[in-house]
């Protein structure tokens, strides 16, 4: 299994130029086409009070707007012909008024690469929620942190395994990082799945190539989240690979959940599958 065709979402200026670093890298290592994608809802003048602006208040805010998707394209096609190839590259622009537009174009692609929601003051509508993505796509979507650097492909690699159904699609989803890395841990905080869904786990990578072990560590204090994400930096691990939402996703954003904590606080690349 390999990834052929992958999406670069931007999403902000440190969170934009550190998922295009890692789509730029993907690219020289596997040889795959890329595409850019500028995805830009409504803004906040627009969202409260559209059908009341005045037209030329409407055509300086699309203006911009046109501004900001030409320089996300200028950048993008920059990084490819300084440090990838341009010939196995594409952008796509997607004006649209929810994640749903954005889901729907993920599904033409093997994974997507974007960085944590923005912020960014005058950027938050440039900027989707990775985790609804992956919720409403069904594709891999790899969270990169701010300012991550562009590098090799991960050498050491944490699955954050439950043995539960959406971390068993993920190992799956992951599986041409899995394959290039050095070493895999399967990663369980408290109480371990039983030993024959680990067990099982680990007979499968091996028929794929991967040399994977079972790391099973003490319940401390804490989300599990922060636990897996203290867990994987002591490891030395250069990505995590999680099922997103167990829970139902109303459930973790009402109480903070492990995904939730997880993409908002993690400090290496992020491959979450639901």
């Amino acid at each position: 299994m390999s990834y052929r065709s992958i999406l670069a979402v931007y999403s902000g200026e440190a969170d934009g130029r550190a998922s295009l670093a890692m789509a730029v890298g993907l690219q020289r290592a596997w040889n795959l086409h890329v595409t850019g994608l500028a995805w830009h809802g409504l803004n906040t003048l627009q969202r409260h009070w559209r059908g009341v602006l005045p037209r030329d208040i409407e055509d300086m805010l699309a203006e911009r707007d046109a501004d900001t998707v030409s320089e996300i394209r200028d950048r993008f096609m920059t990084a490819l012909r300084e440090r990838g190839d341009p010939s196995r590259a594409a952008f796509l622009e997607i004006a649209g008024n929810g994640s749903l537009s954005l889901a729907e174009t993920a599904r033409g692609f093997d994974l997507v690469v974007m960085g944590r929601r923005s912020s960014e003051t005058g950027l938050e509508h440039f900027s989707a929620r990775p985790d609804v993505v992956a919720l409403r796509s069904g594709r891999p979507v790899m969270v990169t942190p701010p300012n991550h650097p562009e590098g090799p492909l991960p050498q050491r690699v944490v699955i954050g395994w439950d043995g539960k159904r959406n971390a068993a699609r993920a190992i799956l989803d992951a599986l041409p990082f899995l394959i290039a890395a050095d070493e895999v841990l399967l990663l369980s905080i408290g109480k371990a799945p039983p030993e024959r869904k680990g067990a099982e786990i680990l007979n499968l990578l091996k028929h794929h190539g991967v040399k994977a072990r079972q790391e099973i560590r003490a319940e401390g204090r804490g989300n599990i989240g922060r636990q897996i994400l203290d867990a994987s930096q002591e490891l030395g691990a250069g990505m995590l690979v999680i099922g997103a939402y167990e829970h139902s996703k109303f459930h973790e954003d009402l109480l903070g959940g492990v995904t939730n904590l997880l993409l908002e606080q993690a400090h290496l690349p992020v491959l979450m599958s639901h």
